[in-house]
């Protein structure tokens, strides 16, 4: 008699239960169907759970088990693809699965600012979900902040050939806005930003600089200084003739930037400039191991055009001007004068 009750009581809760299941996939399917979202993404390592979830909760779906049953029935659950998809709101869901297998993610837009590190533009990247950081600055990264450059890459760049190895790719990433596939691939991307320096750098512009008997290497370092430097293409092609003109006397740059660029603070100490880096400016002689930027066009084409005159010293002033000193001793008035 036990044993019958209990099967009774067993069979009773198996029924209840079956009842709530029923009525948890009668809702379900029940529910009104609104995409709330223009776009729906899938992210790498999502699974097929996952994926009904989010399909079900932007409106897409009526229901999670309706989903997964006609993905497995279809035989293309290994064949749903990460990426960013443009869907239909009431999109019937066999198209909507084979929609989920074509892996045609939207291009994303990005825009590389003028005065970007490689740093910047890693961290730009990460954040909108394209590539990690670390995966793109092991391509290039200088070497002497941490990871040496990726050689494979840049073979087939001419613009690249007269770099130091030990620079990597700064001042390079040409400042502009991008379109980029989502999961593209790192290298795919440092391709199609190199591609743009190479259309917008036009080959009149090297040329105008090798009659000037110097690299572009040499350039695109000047260049990356100028824009941390000074703001107006008129400042900026003045402060290129300040700069050629001490480094062919032989006259150290001494110039703040450079530091900033491996120093964690934002204003140098007389202490900063002792440190023994390639890129201290103040205690070795000539251009920095390598750019300290990525310039914009203006500032390339400054480096390229700069302007004679009989100043020797600038600074900027707190309010953002530059102001030109010929002498050491005028400096120092103006450094007293319009630095505090």
């Amino acid at each position: 008699m036990e044993f019958l009750k209990n099967k009774k009581i067993i069979l009773i809760l198996g029924i209840i239960l079956g009842m709530i299941l029923l009525a948890l996939f009668v809702f379900e399917i029940s529910s009104q169907r609104s995409a709330r979202l223009e776009t729906f993404v899938i992210r790498r390592g999502e699974n097929i759970l996952q994926i009904a979830a989010n399909l079900k909760t932007y409106g897409y779906i009526n229901s999670k088990i309706v989903f997964i049953w006609e993905v497995l029935r279809s035989g293309k659950r290994s064949e749903l693809k990460a990426g960013t998809y443009t869907l239909e709101a009431n999109i019937s869901e066999d198209d909507l699965i084979n929609e989920l297998c074509q892996g045609h993610p939207i291009p994303m837009t990005i825009t590389i600012l003028p005065g970007s590190t490689i740093k910047d533009v890693a961290a730009l990247l990460e954040r909108k979900g394209i590539v990690d950081k670390s995966d793109f600055l092991n391509l290039v990264m200088p070497s002497e902040l941490g990871v040496p450059a990726s050689k494979d890459l840049v073979i087939k760049y001419e613009f690249l050939s007269d770099r130091s190895e030990s620079a990597g790719l700064e001042g390079y990433l040409f400042p502009d806005t991008y379109l980029i596939a989502q999961y593209s691939g790192v290298e795919r991307i440092i391709a199609q930003i190199l591609d743009n320096f190479r259309a917008k750098v036009s080959s009149e512009l090297e040329k105008d600089i090798k009659k000037q008997g110097r690299s572009i290497f040499d350039t695109i370092v000047m260049a990356s200084i100028l824009e941390k430097e000074v703001k107006t293409l008129k400042d900026k092609q003045i402060v290129a003739g300040i700069l050629w003109k001490r480094l062919d006397d032989g006259i150290p740059l001494e110039v703040d930037s450079t530091l900033l660029y491996f120093l964690s603070s934002d204003h140098p100490n007389t202490n900063d400039k002792n440190v023994n880096s390639l890129y201290n400016t103040y205690k070795y002689g000539g251009l920095p191991v390598g750019p300290i930027c990525n310039p914009s066009l203006e500032s390339i084409e400054a480096a390229t055009t700069p302007e004679k005159s009989d100043y020797w010293f600038y600074l900027s002033a707190i309010n953002g001007e530059t102001i030109f000193s010929k002498t050491l001793g005028e400096h120092l008035i103006n450094k007293a004068k319009y630095i505090k």
